[in-house]
């Protein structure tokens, strides 16, 4: 689990920045989408149908469905877009890092 890329999207969720759930990711101006582990063959297929047609970069985030729903204050939530452009380099940049440890 990374917290401090959980910490950052709970910050951009309280910001208004954050859609959660496939049809709110669809309609949303993503700017990068986060999926949990353990997120469905169905959904991961569809999120990367989307980034392929829109461009967004898709990233998994190492927390399961119960951890990424709380950092956004729901109970499970498989997959997230955040919709703003700071907040979503701040993630990936955390994620990266997380990643060299």
């Amino acid at each position: 689990m990374n917290p401090k890329a959980l910490r950052l999207l709970g910050l951009a969720y309280r910001a208004g920045k954050v859609a959660w759930g496939l049809e709110a990711v669809r309609s949303a101006k993503a700017r990068l989408i986060l999926l949990a582990d353990g997120a469905g063959n169905a959904v991961t297929r569809e999120i990367v149908r989307l980034s392929d047609k829109t461009g967004t970069p898709v990233k998994g985030i190492p927390a399961d469905k119960n951890a990424l729903g709380r950092a956004i204050g729901k109970s499970v939530c498989a997959v997230v877009s955040v919709n703003d452009e700071g907040f979503a380099k701040s993630i990936a940049l955390a994620l990266e890092e997380a990643q060299t440890v």
